[in-house]
């Protein structure tokens, strides 16, 4: 049996994730470290980038040294990561500042006046174009000092390579499609920025360098192992999860969460990130379905998550998976970091409502979940409407879909089939190693790589639970 390999990572809000994939997209072995968010302002979200880096050189040598495989019969890498960070390095490769990260909602000023310019409310305090005009704005000198801005997949390629290339789904100055190029640059007069700033567009499968040697020592590999674009985590876990032909959909349940609807290619949209130039994800996002949860845990079952750590979802999984469909009138709003359309405010907050002396910590866990759907269902239901475009079912992936109870009220809700594909929390990680395999000539498409991804768990809507959910 052949021992060769490709490695693929996942860097989200909470830590990165790499997984070791066989030359057949099968995941072989995980390993996972953690680093922290900072928030030194109320709406404010920053990382280390270094922090990015060390992670993926600490995941690296444990994910071997667990699956006892050699470097040397690594035949690629690709990064999955999270979007819309702002890295600016100097012309030594020095950090400049924090990354911006997609969560930060600081640049509200600069949205207004970018919506204002173009007319259209195309803009929130959340999105990239307001808060790189709001880095150049606060920090002048910081911005002349920037030899390069990167994004969280351009560093850590930069990083292992020497080669900084932006990848086409992390698109945000540069375009392959000239509505959208246009667009940028449009962008970029009104913030008078330089387009040479900003690293060359690369596809998702293209080979953009091979590991340096000083790369290699650091993650514990051998030097010129091919890496190639990768992609952000939306079409990582598109491809993760099946969902790859036009009209497929998929959800994400992780720290941030989204419905995403494969579709033919526009350049119609702005929020939107394609994997190809073919076809691209229409994107219903909120922004903290596993924060806003995890954040719930830590107060409502503090002492047992320190004695049980990771094994607390399992814990508080049966300890709701009793309490019905409705949470006994409790309810919840999960907003708490703001929250996108169709909310669309900074200001959104997470609450719990409803509660009696009959209520419990359970009901107000199981209240939050149900929330999350409820979002994602009122984003995405005009939508649906408006294109009579209902799928016939959904594709759920990330840490959240591994709770039945969450996907039967997710089935519920949408008064859809759910389906969870084996390896739910490796979505992002699987369908990156897509990348490399694709770019390796050892899968020939998205199409054959989607094929390849296994259903584990169907969830059917349950007639019982839909009427209480209407009300």
């Amino acid at each position: 049996m052949t021992r060769e390999y490709v490695i693929a990572y996942d860097l989200g809000t909470s830590g990165v994730k790499v997984a070791l994939v066989d030359l057949k997209g099968r995941f072989i072995c995980d390993a996972t470290q953690n680093y922290p968010l900072l928030t030194p302002h109320p709406g404010w979200a920053e990382q280390d980038p270094m922090d990015y880096w060390q992670g993926v050189c600490n995941v690296t040598r444990n994910v071997l040294a667990q699956a006892a495989r050699r470097p040397q019969d690594a035949r690629g890498i690709a990064f999955g990561t999270q979007w819309k960070g702002i890295i600016p390095l100097d012309a030594a490769g020095k950090v400049l500042h924090n990354s911006i990260i997609w969560l930060d909602s600081r640049a509200e000023d600069q949205a207004k006046r970018l919506n204002n310019h173009f007319h259209k409310e195309l803009f929130c305090s959340a999105d990239y174009w307001p808060k790189l005009l709001w880095f150049k704005e606060n920090h002048p000198h910081l911005y002349e000092q920037a030899n390069i801005i990167l994004e969280a997949n351009s560093f850590l390629k930069w990083k292992a390579t020497g080669v900084a290339g932006i990848d086409i789904s992390n698109h945000f100055t540069r375009s392959f499609d000239d509505g959208l190029q246009a667009f940028y640059e449009e962008f970029l007069r009104f913030g008078d920025m330089d387009l040479a700033k900003f690293p060359q567009l690369v596809r998702s499968t293209d080979l953009v360098g091979t590991v340096t040697t000083e790369a290699a020592a650091e993650m514990g590999l051998v030097p010129g192992i091919p890496v190639f674009g990768g992609c952000g985590d939306i079409p990582a876990i598109t491809i993760g999860s099946g969902s790859t032909k036009v009209g497929n959909m998929h959800a994400y349940f992780g720290s941030s969460g989204w419905f995403g609807i494969t579709r033919a290619h526009s350049d119609k949209d702005l929020y939107i990130s394609p994997f190809d130039e073919q076809r691209d994800i229409f994107l219903f996002v909120s922004q903290s379905i596993g924060l806003s949860l995890n954040w719930t845990i830590e107060q409502l079952y503090h002492e047992e998550m320190k004695k049980l750590g990771t094994g607390i979802y399992d814990y508080i999984n049966e300890q709701i998976e009793n309490i019905p469909p409705g949470s006994d009138g409790v309810l919840a709003t999960p907003w708490l970091y703001g929250e996108r359309p169709p909310n669309f405010s900074e200001a959104a907050r997470c609450n719990f409502l409803n509660l009696n002396s009959c209520h419990d910590r359970r009901h107000m866990l199981k209240a939050l979940m149900e929330s999350v759907c409820y979002t994602l269902k009122v984003n995405i239901e005009d939508h649906w409407a408006q294109n009579n475009a209902r799928p016939a079912c959904v594709n759920a992936v990330g840490g959240g879909a591994c709770s039945a109870v969450w996907m039967h009220a997710l089935a519920d809700i949408l008064e859809l089939p759910v389906n969870v594909p084996r390896n739910p929390r490796h979505a992002g990680a699987i369908g990156t190693a897509y990348c490399a395999l694709i770019g390796l000539g050892y899968c020939s498409s998205y199409e054959d790589a989607a094929a390849n991804i296994e259903i584990e768990h169907a969830f059917r809507p349950r007639p019982e639970a839909i009427p209480v959910y209407r009300k």
